[in-house]
């Protein structure tokens, strides 16, 4: 990536901190996509969000649900 976004430069701990349960990054370590925090019952969401980042070649962390 010649010239990321600031967003693509923010650091996990802030993707947490601001919400988002899930993130992915590219082979740089630049953020690329965040997602909401699943539904109890959204296996089939997190299946669909690890599977459509892998195939791009990015890699994906997804955090506990933080306690409301």
């Amino acid at each position: 990536m010649k010239a990321p976004y600031p967003i693509n430069l923010t650091p996990p701990n802030e993707v947490r901190e601001a919400g988002w349960q899930a993130e992915s990054r590219d082979s740089d370590g630049h953020l690329i996509s965040m997602h909401a925090p699943f539904q109890d019952d959204d296996d089939e969401g997190i299946v669909w969000f690890v599977r459509e980042e892998t195939v791009r070649g990015n890699t994906v962390t997804i955090w506990p649900r933080q306690p409301t």
